[in-house]
């Protein structure tokens, strides 16, 4: 037996190995950059599962279900804060556009299939790679295996639908980098870096902040011996006068003195003093001399990541939560980032705060202990996972998923995808404010969501098998003009109604695209172009809500265009 023979044997005896191997593939084939173009692990284990199911091999189907719920529940685990933080008349506009981006997406998929003939595992894949969202991929495949067909004829049709993802992805990837990069503001007569500094602008990030914030800064810890014409003044007025500084300890004859805001300072005192590392140049005019003196330097001070829980604070602007936040505790902590959904957020004075966005504060550990117990909690760096909780999760969603109704003639079902992704959207929620029940730190979330969505690829690329590239031949083309259609038409009718019909700044806007079709890379890219981390604000709701929205629409594509 040759090698070749030996490695074709142990694959079709051993299907796990088969797995294995597409996934590692795929993803060393998915790290190849053309430029800054790479085609990402999912793309290159389906591709990779394609070309060894050509040897045929029998994979359980229950395999693709199974790592499709670990992806699916992980996606609305972390969506899930920002997914019901976004349904407020705040993000009001957001939200519609993601419902108009998502709704024309669904027309034209089903447009293709009328105009090319497409079947039901077609127009799926082509909905999923053209879209780049292979959720709907996960939710179709639930859906075909409910048709009431031969296993043959489903086995076709997820074939199918395989081929049409792996046509459509590569220009569904390019292509919406390319528009919302640089074909949408071009549409708008939009210039990136003006557009982005007039919205800092209008956040805020000339004014000149008093207390937890300021644009673009970092702390330092400096040591000053106060002079003469500073004497006699307390700490709190001190910091009155010069409000991006803070006094945290003074030694006065070698005696150290703990932080008092009434102590009346003297002449020759050395202050301990946190501060803005934009106002370093002006400490020595403000208060004295910069000195080297270790005991002055080690007042406590502690950093940690607040998750805002208080519904009194969601909705508000940093400088309005800065006002809000009474009481001199406050004083000596400073936010250094913000994220939301792991996504760095903004750090100006209108950056509008929701539920469950993560605020970086580093300060005097008694202040920052008290602002997390008014703003929310500290989150633990705990790598512990509640499984129990998860798992049970993932039950009543699949259970959920069953559950049909009937639109006309026509059945409709969650599937076991949807009904997954709304278990994980409720329990993320829920978490995000009682995370004694249903812990999943984010390593975990990226490992059940990383491992899960590629090694269903890879599943569903082996079980394509043969049939594939006769597929290729057949429709192959046709897909590709499909696929660009599917690609462009929905964000130009988004681009066009966002900007005339809701009005979004083109900032905003852009995001909101990028955010809208799940795409980060095309939110990055803008990002990267405008120097400016603004888009951020208008992505993340969309992409909370379109993960959804898209994933609902697998199973109404194969419903819609099954039906003979």
């Amino acid at each position: 037996m040759s090698m070749f023979e030996l490695v074709v044997f142990a694959l079709r005896a051993h299907p796990e190995i088969a797995v294995f191997l597409a996934i590692a593939l795929g993803v060393l084939l998915g790290r190849v950059r053309l430029g800054s173009f790479h085609l990402g692990s999912v793309a290159g284990a389906l591709l990779m599962g394609l070309l060894i199911g050509q040897i045929g091999i029998d994979i359980p189907h229950e395999l693709k279900s199974v790592f499709f719920a670990l992806f699916i529940y992980a996606v609305g685990f972390k969506s899930g804060p920002e997914f019901f933080g976004s349904l407020n008349r705040g993000t009001f506009k957001l939200v519609f556009l993601s419902l108009v981006l998502c709704t024309t997406a669904l027309l034209v998929i089903l447009a293709m299939n009328a105009l090319y003939g497409f079947d039901a595992g077609f127009t799926a894949g082509l909905g999923a790679g053209a879209l780049t969202d292979t959720a709907i991929m996960g939710t179709a495949s639930s859906a075909i295996a409910q048709l009431p067909l031969e296993e043959a004829a489903k086995a076709q049709l997820n074939s199918h639908m395989a081929v049409a993802y792996a046509i459509t992805y590569l220009f569904g990837t390019v292509g919406l980098v390319v528009f919302v990069g640089s074909l949408a503001p071009r549409l708008l007569g939009v210039d990136l870096h003006a557009s982005a500094r007039e919205l800092e602008k209008a956040l805020g990030i000339e004014r000149q902040e008093n207390a937890i914030s300021i644009p673009y800064t970092r702390i330092v810890v400096r040591a000053h011996r106060l002079e003469a014409p500073a004497g006699n003044l307390s700490i709190a007025e001190v910091e009155a006068r010069f409000p991006t500084l803070s006094v945290e300890r003074v030694i006065r004859r070698n005696q150290v003195l703990e932080r008092d805001p009434a102590l009346r300072l003297e002449a020759g005192d050395i202050l301990g003093i946190y501060a803005l590392r934009d106002s370093v140049g002006h400490l020595s005019d403000w208060v004295g001399p910069e000195v080297d003196d270790a005991q002055s330097l080690s007042f406590p001070t502690r950093t940690a990541d607040i998750v805002l829980t208080q519904g009194q604070f969601a909705g508000h602007t940093i400088h309005h939560i800065k006002s809000m936040l009474v009481g001199a505790e406050r004083m000596g902590c400073f936010i250094t980032t913000i994220t939301r959904q792991g996504l760095e957020l903004p750090l100006l004075p209108e950056t509008v705060l929701r539920r469950g966005d993560v605020i970086g504060l580093t300060g005097r550990a008694s202040s920052v202990a008290a602002l997390a117990g008014q703003l929310g909690r500290i989150r633990e760096h705990s790598y512990k996972s509640d499984i129990a909780i998860h798992g049970l999760g993932m039950v009543v969603g699949s259970l959920a998923g069953l559950l049909s109704t009937h639109v006309g003639m026509i059945p409709i079902e969650l599937g076991i995808g949807g009904g997954v992704l709304l278990a994980g959207l409720l329990i993320g929620w829920y978490n995000s404010r009682h995370p004694e029940l249903g812990a999943l730190p984010p390593a975990a979330q990226w490992a059940f969501s990383e491992f899960g969505l590629t090694a269903f690829g890879a599943v569903v690329g082996l079980l394509a098998g043969p049939a594939a590239f006769t597929a290729i031949q057949e429709q192959g083309l046709d897909l590709l003009v499909a696929g660009a259609l599917v690609t462009l038409i929905p964000p130009l009718v988004a681009l066009y109604f966002g900007c005339y019909v809701l009005r979004l700044h083109p900032m905003i806007l852009f995001g909101a695209l990028a955010g809208a079709q799940t795409e980060a890379a095309s939110m990055n890219k803008i990002i990267e172009q405008s120097g400016s981390n603004t888009p951020v604000i208008g992505f993340t709701v969309c992409y909370a809500i379109s993960n959804v929205l898209l994933a609902v629409c697998g199973p109404v594509i194969i419903a819609l265009t099954s039906v003979s």
